[in-house]
């Protein structure tokens, strides 16, 4: 029997199975996909903040974006350019190798195009059923094998059929995405796009970079519903404008949570990152919540190593772990979400000339982290001139706590 299963080679998955490994247990991996880091299903931007805590490699960053500016339903814009960069742009696939490589060098065995297809948690341990080959049909007509472990770490993304099975619910809440990637001309600035012709309840963006010596950017759209006719509405008029010199691009989608799981943990087993929910609710940008919570979770799993205690009742400190570090960033972010998809075009019209005209940016500069959103927020709802459009979309359904006006 293996001490630990981690189901997903993504990086919250694989820094989990690191930290596990170092500790000296058997750590096996699996991933239904062939290869780490493919298909890449991110826009890959990371906040300086987490970059430099992360320790990459510098050449795994195709740029940093140092100011952006935001556009609304009006064509009205707004730009946001503090003193030291926002974010970097990163080459995800290779940001992925690089963590799956330091879980090699601890002495996590990886399984690739193995796809994990049930789960059993038993007293004595988990029973996984393993198939190879992948996804689809190869999968289906492969060998299956099955393999037992003390513990299980589920962190292959937003997918919860093992998360429902053992009582830990799915989220509540989603954003489908769908981006293209794209050789561009004269677009050197991120830009967010507003307004429900471009991304109904959320936004939409350009992100530039340079790769290979070629200028690209990434485009894409998050919606509550399918984000592809408005990704089409969008590359059709960079293609009018000359950005870009076809809209028909190849488009990936993918879905996003935005609400954690009810519940993270079960008896022997902890869901991490996607597979537990802990993404942003603002920006749907989940790597740096997804690290910190392998983190919480390496450190309880091996707690309950050293005390040989795998119960529910005992794995209940992962979920108080990470909601110490995130929970009130996530609840703060989920209210200011659902105040926001409330607004009209009219209304984000009107936020974006208050920003124009009333010198919020530079107030706020300074409350503003790429990763923690609760003190711009906190600014936004306390602004007399925000606030009060924000304050329009209150109702009984959804009132501001204490620690979100105090």
């Amino acid at each position: 029997m293996h001490d630990v299963i981690v189901v997903g080679g993504g990086p919250p998955g694989c820094l989990t199975a690191a930290l596990l490994a170092r500790q000296g247990l058997d750590v096996q991996l699996f991933e239904e996909h062939h290869a780490i880091g493919e298909p890449v299903d991110c826009t890959g931007i990371v906040g300086v903040e987490a970059f430099k805590a992360l320790a990459v490699p510098s050449g795994i960053k195709l740029g940093e974006i140092r100011s952006v500016t935001f556009v609304s339903p009006a064509n009205l814009e707004v730009r946001f350019s503090p003193p030291s960069p926002l974010a970097c742009v990163i080459d995800r696939s290779a940001f992925d190798r690089v963590i799956a490589q330091r879980a090699r060098a601890a002495g996590v065995s990886f399984h690739l195009g193995a796809r994990v297809r049930g789960l059993a948690v038993r007293e004595d341990g988990v029973e996984v059923v393993v198939a190879d080959g992948g996804k689809g049909r190869a999968a289906k007509d492969s060998g299956h094998r099955r393999l037992k472990a003390a513990m299980v770490i589920l962190a292959g993304g937003p997918h919860y059929q093992f998360q429902q099975k053992l009582g830990m619910g799915r989220p509540k809440d989603f954003l489908r995405t769908a981006q293209a990637e794209a050789r561009v001309r004269a677009l050197d600035e991120t830009r967010i796009l507003l307004g429900s012709r471009v991304a109904p309840q959320s936004f939409a963006w350009v992100v530039p970079f340079e790769k290979g010596g070629k200028k690209l950017a990434r485009i894409g759209v998050t919606t509550k519903g399918s984000g592809r006719p408005y990704l089409r509405v969008i590359l059709k008029q960079l293609h009018a404008d000359g950005h870009i010199d076809s809209p028909d691009l190849p488009i990936r989608s993918w879905l996003i949570p935005i609400s954690p799981l009810p519940r993270t943990y079960s008896d022997r087993v902890l869901a991490v990152g996607d597979a537990a929910g802990q993404v942003k609710p603002t920006t749907g940008g989940g790597i740096y919540y997804g690290l910190i919570c392998a983190e919480a979770a390496s450190k309880v799993a091996a707690a309950a190593f050293s005390r040989s205690n795998f119960s529910a009742a005992f794995l209940a400190r992962y979920e108080r772990e990470w909601r110490k570090k995130l929970g009130a960033e996530l609840r703060m972010g989920s209210f200011f979400r659902h105040m926001a998809e409330q607004l009209d075009d009219r209304e984000i019209d009107e936020l974006v000339r208050v920003v124009q005209s009333d010198g919020i940016l530079s107030a706020g500069q300074s409350k503003f982290r790429f990763d923690w959103h609760m003190e711009i927020i906190r600014f936004a709802l306390r602004h007399p001139m925000l606030g009060r459009v924000f304050r329009k979309k209150l109702s009984g359904k959804l009132r501001a706590g204490p620690e979100i006006l105090e």
